[in-house]
């Protein structure tokens, strides 16, 4: 069934998010509200004005002109994904302006603010790999002290690779890249690890898969689908200001994928994807994907703790709101800092 969700982005006025993860759904209007069908039955009705996004999650949903006019017309974002999580596309309002954004967009990837980005999206990454870490081991602690301290010494390991990649220096971002991400991954190695001990009192986790190596344990089918979910959502943040989402830092341009989309999900993806999949396995394994595809039941189950996990409310400089919004406040200053507003960037970490 659709659901809607909380979302703030506009003053005074708390927008909604529809996900539709159900076939046979029909998603039209009558006058200036969006109307949604089963059967010809309606689940839902919402003004338009109230609406940010719709999210199709699932082949067999049918859409009107009416409403692809009426999201145009009231900037409603329409986003679908595939099957497996995958973006595909999504219809929204065009974009004007933000010309000085973009130039020095590209120039800082041949100067320090290239590799300024670079540097402080990887450190948050291995930060907020270290904070996860810590709360897994606090939770196995009491029945598993030995895999707890095991966790914690990784965890203390790892803060030299923030260090390393403080420390790196370089002219551009090509030239720091490699030196980058050789330090990312060296955490990376040791924070799945600890993550399959962890994990081991619930499930056989045999470590990261990505979604080439075909992985059919759930969890890292979860993590896969979830990870294409953040990347809609980072991607529709940085759609919000004048930045090329092709154009990244840490990550190498590429016509395939989206770089500094890319870029900014290294910030979130412990607080929310890695959580959330937690969460869903602590609940059980059982029917969550069948020969390596997330089930109805395992997506449903997904993309509440997914969501859920956007909406919850996170502390960061100063300001205490949903993650969701910290994601469109970090694309922002992305934007501030390369055109000289602020003196450096600040990356979103969480305890």
């Amino acid at each position: 069934m659709p659901v809607l969700l909380g979302l703030p982005r506009r003053r005074s006025v708390v927008l909604r998010r529809i996900v539709v993860s159900d076939y046979g759904v029909f998603i039209g209007c009558k006058g200036g509200r969006v109307v949604i069908k089963k059967k010809g039955e309606k689940i839902l009705e919402e003004a338009a004005a109230n609406i940010s996004q719709v999210l199709v999650l699932t082949r067999g949903v049918s859409l009107s002109s009416a409403f692809l006019r009426l999201a145009l017309r009231h900037g409603i974002d329409l986003v679908i994904l595939s099957d497996s999580g995958v973006p595909l596309g999504k219809l929204s309002r065009l974009k004007k302006g933000g010309v000085r954004v973009r130039k020095e967009q590209y120039k800082a990837q041949g100067d320090w603010r290239g590799v300024h980005l670079a540097k402080q999206m990887a450190k948050a990454k291995i930060v907020n790999q270290r904070n996860l870490l810590r709360q897994l081991a606090r939770h196995r602690a009491s029945k598993s002290p030995e895999i707890a301290k095991r966790i914690m010494n990784s965890v203390y390991d790892m803060k030299q690779h923030v260090i390393n990649v403080e420390r790196i220096s370089a002219s551009n971002t090509d030239e720091a890249r490699a030196k980058i991400m050789f330090e990312e991954a060296r955490a990376a190695d040791k924070y799945w690890t600890c993550v399959k001990l962890a994990l081991s009192d619930v499930v056989d986790f045999p470590g990261r898969k990505k979604r080439f190596d075909r992985p059919t344990d759930p969890v890292n089918v979860l993590l896969n689908y979830g990870y294409y979910l953040l990347a809609s959502t980072v991607w529709l943040a940085i759609d919000c200001t004048p930045l090329d989402p092709y154009v990244g830092f840490l990550h190498a341009d590429s016509s395939r994928r989206p770089a500094l989309v890319m870029d900014l999900m290294e910030e979130f993806r412990q607080p929310v994807v890695d959580r959330a999949v937690f969460n869903v396995v602590r609940n059980g394994v059982e029917g969550l994907c069948d020969e390596g595809k997330l089930t109805v039941e395992g997506r449903k189950k997904l993309v509440k703790e997914f969501f859920g996990r956007l909406r919850s409310k996170i502390t960061f400089r100063g300001r205490c709101q949903p993650v969701e919004y910290h994601i469109l406040l970090q694309a922002r200053r992305i934007c501030h800092f390369l055109i000289g507003k602020t003196a450096e960037y600040t990356p979103f970490t969480a305890r």
